[in-house]
């Protein structure tokens, strides 16, 4: 036992035991974050297949929303052309009449 209380060499095998345990310990802790790392990733993939799949049925809702306001501005001008027209018809009819 005295030996390696008193021989030199002795010390640099512990120091070098040392070293490994924190070495060890560093690799451990990096796989630990590696592995959260990866449960992250995967997370955010299935947030980005979620998101890829909303944003296309928004896509599809804007398309037939942009189409239903179309025609509704369409039959909004037929409508006022219609009213402009039945207008314009009543005052021709007015002033004809007044003239015979």
């Amino acid at each position: 036992m005295d030996y390696f209380s008193n021989d030199p060499s002795a010390d640099v095998v512990n120091r070098v035991r040392g070293e490994i345990t924190q070495v060890k310990d560093i690799m451990i802790e990096n796989i630990e974050k590696v592995l959260d790392r990866g449960e992250k990733l995967d997370l955010l993939v299935d947030k980005t297949e979620l998101l890829q799949g909303e944003a296309f049925a928004f896509r599809r809702e804007a398309k037939r929303a942009r189409r239903v306001m179309w025609w509704k501005n369409v039959r909004m001008w037929f409508i006022m052309g219609g009213v402009v027209a039945a207008i314009i018809f009543i005052i021709v009819m007015l002033t004809v009449g007044f003239n015979h």
